[in-house]
This record gives C-alpha cells, sequence and structure tokens, in this order.
C-alpha cells in the first residue's frame, strides 16, 4: 500500500509534534521533581535548624536555673555565715564572761590566780569566780580581753596563762610617780573543752602586785567565743 506525498508529510508533521510535546512533558516532570527534591530538602533543613535551636534554648535554661541555684545557695551560704559571726547559733554557742574586781587586792603571791569577784557576765558558766579562772565549755576560738590597774607608787607584773603555757606577759607600772598606770591587752586562741585560762602574778621583781579594784578604775578580766 503506498500512500500519498501529502499523506506522507501530514504524519512526519504530526509525529514532529508528538516528539516535541513528549520532550516538553519529560523537562516538566524534571523540573517537579527537582523542586519536590528542594522542598524536601529545605523541610529537613528548617527541620534540623529548628531542632538546634530548641537544644541550645533547653541548654542555656538549664544553665540559668543552675545558676540561680548556685547563687541562691551561695547567698544561703553567706547569710548563715555572718549570722553564725554576728549570732552565734544554739546554746552552746552563747558563751561568754566579763568580770572585774570590786576591791583592791594586796599581798598576792608569785604565780597566785587574780580572782575577780564581780562578775556581770557568764553566759555558759565558763568562769568561776573561787578559781579566779575561765575553763572552755566548748572547743573553739576564743577572744580575751582584760585591764589592770596600779595606784600610786605601785606596778604589777602578770602573766595571762592558758594551762600551763603564758599566752602574754605584761606590766601596769606607776612605780616612780604618783599617779595611776592601766596596762590593757587583747589575746585570740584555740582552746578544746576543759582548757583554762587565767591571769596571775608573774614575778616578785621591783613591784609591789597590788591590784586595784575601786577608786578611779577597776581591772577586770573578759572572753568569749568567736567561733
Amino acid at each position: 500500500m503506498f500512500l500519498s506525498f501529502g499523506v506522507c508529510i501530514a504524519l512526519e508533521m504530526v509525529l514532529f509534534v508528538f516528539a516535541n510535546d513528549s520532550s516538553v512533558n519529560s523537562q516538566n516532570i524534571a523540573i517537579l521533581q527537582k523542586l519536590k527534591t528542594l522542598e524536601e530538602e529545605m523541610s529537613m533543613l528548617k527541620q534540623t535548624k529548628l531542632k538546634t535551636l530548641e537544644d541550645e534554648v533547653s541548654m542555656l535554661k538549664q544553665s540559668l536555673k543552675s545558676c540561680q541555684s548556685g547563687c541562691n545557695e551561695s547567698s544561703k551560704s553567706n547569710t548563715e555565715t555572718r549570722e553564725r559571726r554576728i549570732v552565734p547559733q544554739g546554746q552552746e554557742s552563747q558563751v561568754a564572761f566579763h568580770a572585774h574586781l570590786s576591791n583592791n587586792v594586796q599581798n598576792l603571791g608569785i604565780h597566785q590566780a587574780i580572782h575577780f569577784d564581780k562578775v556581770l557576765l557568764n553566759e555558759g558558766n565558763g568562769y568561776s569566780v573561787h578559781a579566779g579562772e575561765f575553763v572552755a565549755p566548748v572547743s573553739g576560738l576564743y577572744v580575751f580581753a582584760w585591764t589592770i590597774l596600779s595606784g600610786d607608787r605601785t606596778c604589777m607584773k602578770y602573766d595571762v596563762v592558758k594551762n600551763s603555757a603564758v599566752l602574754a606577759y605584761y606590766i601596769s607600772d606607776a612605780a616612780d610617780h604618783d599617779d595611776w598606770a592601766v596596762s590593757s591587752g587583747t589575746a585570740v586562741t584555740r582552746m578544746n573543752s576543759g582548757d583554762r585560762v587565767w591571769i596571775r602574778v608573774s614575778d616578785m621583781l621591783f613591784c609591789s602586785h597590788i591590784v586595784y579594784g575601786a577608786g578611779f578604775g577597776t581591772s577586770s578580766f573578759a572572753g568569749y567565743l568567736l567561733h
């Protein structure tokens, strides 16, 4: 069967158009697939970036919470430390005493303790009037202070003693003039429960060893538990 020339030309044109349409369709499909792939990649990137940001926010919140907790604990610790220094906590920590002489004391012997007989304060019952000494009821760091007076033409050499050790050696000296002499001091020492501190006559050399408790002032002895 033979086709005419015109029919052949028409068939070729139809085939050409169909081929072109197929090529366009293939290109469109490729473009659509590429767009879909890009959209999927962008979605995955957004999800990954969002997850990363969420993790970072969570970590920052946790760090802030830990910092606030640490700051609160530090503030609480500092407050408790200040409270312990200003107001001792607990009955056992309330240790303090203050005593002075109500009269002049004469004829003291060497290493004889000075008995401060007028007790103004004795928290913790550490000070004994009869023994003239302080006995630590609890262990800790203690502060002691004292004032010793000598009258006209007298002097007083004395030791501040802890157990068998001399913490301090002082002299109140008015031996060569008509006037009162005053010596004062402070000692800080760590003590165990049962340790003793007292003030005693040191030596008799050149001094009359009269301690004044009446007149223009008084001799005193005080101490307290610092921590």
